[in-house]
């Protein structure tokens, strides 16, 4: 006996409506109560986070990321601030080189949640240092926002101040009076 093609075609859309509704009640819908929740890592004071940090590459080739062990924060800054300052403490890794100036030091970490906008505040050593021109300031940006946008997806815009003040470039060859979208830096 041969079954027609109209219930052949109802019996596979009705498993695949199944097969959609099972995987979303067990992977996106919680049946239990808040309490059952299983807090897998509480965030606090004590608490560690892995970030992913980007340097310049050697002869300017691309990026290296590295790994790196910060202490979670339950205050966004605050882990911006502790990423940011394993930045300019430089690369580990021989494939990579150091991208900001000498002394250059974050002063102030800001996020306006509103606009989903970051205000780093550096130092003055960030434009007064020796750059390396454009390939270098290039690379400092590149490192610094795709940072940003891989440990910070929630962050649109960051912008750089130096000394709690827009600035217009870092070296003379990036427009820096914007903030800049850090997924745009991937």
């Amino acid at each position: 006996m041969k079954i027609p093609r109209r219930i052949v075609t109802t019996i596979m859309a009705v498993l695949i409506v199944g097969a959609v509704a099972f995987v979303w009640e067990e992977f996106f819908h919680h049946r239990g109560s808040p309490e059952d929740l299983e807090v897998t890592e509480p965030l606090n004071e004590q608490g560690m986070r892995s970030v992913t940090l980007y340097f310049g590459g050697r002869n300017a080739e691309g990026f290296v990321s590295e790994r790196r062990i910060i202490t979670a924060s339950l205050h966004r800054d605050e882990e911006v601030q502790a990423v940011v300052e394993e930045l300019l403490q430089g690369p580990k890794s021989a494939s990579a080189v150091r991208t900001w100036p000498e002394g250059t030091a974050l002063r102030d970490v800001f996020y306006d949640d509103d606009l989903h906008l970051l205000y780093l505040d550096f130092n003055t050593a960030l434009v007064s240092g020796d750059t390396g021109g454009s390939a270098m300031e290039t690379m400092t940006l590149g490192a610094l926002l795709r940072t940003i946008a891989v440990d910070f997806p929630e962050v649109d815009g960051v912008q750089i101040l130096v000394n709690g003040l827009e600035v217009e470039t870092l070296a003379g060859h990036i427009d820096c009076t914007k903030p800049f979208r850090p997924r745009e830096w991937l």
